[in-house]
């Protein structure tokens, strides 16, 4: 199986490009850590976009209302429940036209927090896990219409859905704190036995 394209672009003329880099060089770990996770990797082309708070939310709207199939009159100036609180997002995985998903990374909060780059990318490759799943893509178009209103669900379907998309978001934290869980522990015995060598060559040097 052919590992999935990933690209990484900056969105905008402020967005800061030593972030930008810095995120190019942790995609691959985090897609790789994601993969043995799961034991499988996305089948769909990835584009990880580095973008601001404040075009997080339009990025959304546009990439997942094209996806849908829909014209811009039908998500211009909208927002979908996904990215309705930009401030308090990292990143956040939608689905775009050619069946590629985007990676809208926040690089205002990352900036902030530049230690919690590697668990933000980890959690966003859960999202595109889940996203490359059986069902996930429909299950995507149909929530993405009903919130731009072209096809508007009866409210138990709607509730189906957004249950879905909680279930989603439990199992991204539960498994970004399992992996970057499983990094530190083998970092520490990592550097503890790195310790215990340089004990024992320093105590033979001096015998």
């Amino acid at each position: 199986m052919k590992p999935a394209q990933i690209t990484v672009v900056r969105d905008g003329l402020l967005t800061s490009r030593p972030l930008t880099a810095d995120i190019t060089d942790t995609v691959p770990t985090a897609q790789r850590l994601v993969k043995e996770h799961f034991g499988r990797r996305p089948l769909t082309a990835v584009e990880v976009v580095v973008t601001s708070t404040t075009r997080i939310s339009q990025l959304a709207t546009r990439s997942q209302g094209a996806a849908a199939g829909l014209k811009p009159e039908a998500w211009d100036g909208k927002t979908l429940t996904l990215t309705s609180r930009p401030h308090d997002l990292y990143s956040a995985a939608v689905i775009a036209r050619n069946n590629t998903i985007r990676v809208l990374v926040n690089t205002k909060r990352l900036r902030r927090r530049p230690r919690e780059l590697g668990a933000t990318l980890v959690w966003a490759f859960v999202e595109v896990d889940q996203l490359c799943r059986k069902g996930a893509w429909d299950h995507r178009i149909a929530l993405t219409r009903h919130e731009l209103g072209t096809h508007v669900l009866p409210q138990h379907k709607a509730r189906a859905l957004y249950r879905v998309e909680a279930g989603w978001e439990a199992e991204a934290e539960k498994v970004t704190g399992q992996i970057v869980g499983k990094v530190i522990r083998q970092n520490r015995q990592a550097e503890a036995a790195a310790a215990r060598e340089e004990a024992t060559t320093a105590q033979n040097a001096g015998a």
